[in-house]
């Protein structure tokens, strides 16, 4: 499976709320790097687990939608938007890392 296929599946698990087996596609040394909106302070996250949790976590209603993207090989990089019930939609640029079918990274960080 490559980037694109890897990563619409992983939005599609994350948006039907099955965030577990989401989680099965990132790889056990996987690093989430999120950037901190204003600010130039970013949390990095590393391997399934920890990465894993910060989507398991997100509450019911958590969802990301891609509105742009484009695949550059081993990464997919799209901009995105990310809601949460309660909380202001979000745009957010996404890079994520793909190899042999599991995502290895993916960086957030505002538009």
């Amino acid at each position: 499976m490559g980037a694109t296929e890897t990563v619409d599946m992983f939005l599609e698990l994350i948006n039907d709320d099955r965030r577990e087996k989401a989680v099965e596609l990132l790889s056990e040394n996987a690093v989430l790097g999120i950037s901190v909106p204003g600010s130039d302070e970013r949390t990095n996250l590393r391997g399934r687990d920890k990465v894993g949790g910060w989507f398991t976590r997100a509450g019911d209603g958590f969802r990301i939608f891609t509105n742009d993207s484009r695949n550059m090989g081993a990464s997919y990089i799209a901009d995105v938007t990310v809601m949460r019930p309660g909380v202001p939609p979000m745009n957010v640029e996404a890079n994520f890392r793909v190899e042999n079918g599991e995502i290895v990274a993916l960086f957030l960080q505002p538009n």
